[in-house]
């Protein structure tokens, strides 16, 4: 078994990858809430005002969570900073 130590969390690369993932994540639900099954207010909208609709939601649906994530990050890389204390990850060797 080998344990592995999770002291600081690089935010840099979080924002690399994070934005792909939250904008696919966003793109699902906005097709869910706008198109296939539509809210109250979405049903008289226009396929227009839903395409609208759908890209604003997934930027600052994306945004949102990004910037959520990082001050996750951050909040963890200062507590960890401040208490020297880390997260110890265990994992198992396949044989």
């Amino acid at each position: 078994m080998s344990a592995y130590s999770v002291k600081q969390i690089q935010v840099y690369s979080l924002l690399k990858i994070f934005p792909i993932v939250f904008s696919i994540v966003g793109a699902i639900i906005g097709l869910f809430t706008f198109f296939l099954f539509p809210t109250e207010v979405a049903v008289s909208l226009t396929i227009l005002q839903k395409v609208m609709a759908w890209v604003i939601f997934l930027v600052i649906y994306t945004a949102l969570m990004v910037v959520g994530s990082i001050l996750v990050a951050w909040i963890y890389n200062f507590v960890s900073d401040r208490l020297g204390a880390a997260v110890v990850i265990d994992l198992d060797t396949k044989e």
